[in-house]
């Protein structure tokens, strides 16, 4: 009787759990799915037992009870490892397709270390003052780097301007630029104190932010944060506008390849060759009149 009642118990739960699965259609529950397996070698080990009691009495009863109670074993056993089965199976198939979904959604890639990347770029000189504006590629080393110092990430370029020549001072007079898309629209930059980390490495950078900035003659203000959302479109960017001693100045510029900007950066840095003095010619000149002429 308890070799049955175990294996009715087992296949009870064993039912319950099976409809509970296709109702929710998920796999079924591991640990109710344990509790009919305990059930079943329960009810087994009761029919082993019963069975050798029979060899000493034997008795048809008892006989009709261990067929129908191992009968059930056997049709539970079958349930419950099939249900162990298919969990591991659910499992290993989720493992997959999650992984796909990484590789397809694309995992980062590893830091660009390069010292010239590719990116956007656009330089102006007028009245002897420089600005230029650069742009960075999300995976390179100074993109990473200045994202860790803010609270959100960013797309990230720079800001330069250089007084070369002008003899009084150059005042920009704000650090937020406007980028003049291709479409005729102006995108503000962010504001960037507010994204800065309250850490000690982006305190100089917080003395360099303040506005206005005056720049005597062969002053400098140098990577001055350019921001915009992640994955910013910079190739739609015609050029870079900036209130300059109460001018609006446009600084334009394009997408650059490496060698691009490798190439402009190698004339930047080419001395220019040194002009050739001009001829002179002695041709029926004395050398007093040589002398004089020179």
């Amino acid at each position: 009787m308890l070799c049955v009642a175990g294996a009715f118990t087992g296949f009870c739960i064993e039912l319950v759990i099976e409809m509970i699965s296709m109702s929710r259609e998920e796999p079924a529950n591991l640990f109710f799915n344990g509790v009919a397996g305990l059930f079943v070698a329960a009810s087994f080990v009761l029919g082993v037992y019963a069975q050798m009691e029979q060899s000493r009495s034997w008795s048809r009863r008892v006989r009709r009870r261990l067929v129908i109670g191992l009968s059930m074993n056997v049709l539970t056993l079958v349930m419950v490892s099939a249900n162990f089965t298919e969990k591991r199976t659910v499992n290993a198939d989720q493992v997959r397709a999650v992984a796909a979904e990484i590789q397809a959604a694309g995992a980062p890639l590893p830091e660009d270390t390069a010292l010239v990347q590719p990116g956007w770029y656009g330089e102006l000189q007028a009245d002897g003052v420089v600005v230029s504006v650069s742009s960075f590629p999300e995976r390179s080393s100074a993109s990473r780097a200045f994202n860790r110092r803010v609270i959100r990430p960013v797309s990230y370029g720079t800001l330069t301007v250089v007084n070369l020549g002008r003899p009084e001072p150059v005042v920009v007079d704000t650090l937020q630029v406007g980028l003049v898309l291709d479409s005729g629209e102006e995108a503000e930059s962010f504001a960037v104190k507010p994204l800065l980390r309250q850490v000690s490495q982006n305190h100089g950078l917080l003395l360099r932010l303040a506005e206005p900035q005056e720049l005597a003659p062969g002053g400098m203000l140098r990577d001055i944060p350019v921001c915009r959302e992640p994955e910013f479109a910079w190739e739609r960017v015609r050029g870079v506008q900036l209130k300059i001693s109460g001018r609006n100045v446009t600084v334009p510029g394009r997408m650059m390849t490496a060698e691009e900007r490798q190439e402009a950066l190698a004339r930047a840095v080419t001395p220019l060759p040194p002009a050739a003095p001009p001829a002179v010619s002695v041709t029926n000149l004395s050398a007093e009149a040589w002398f004089k002429d020179l």
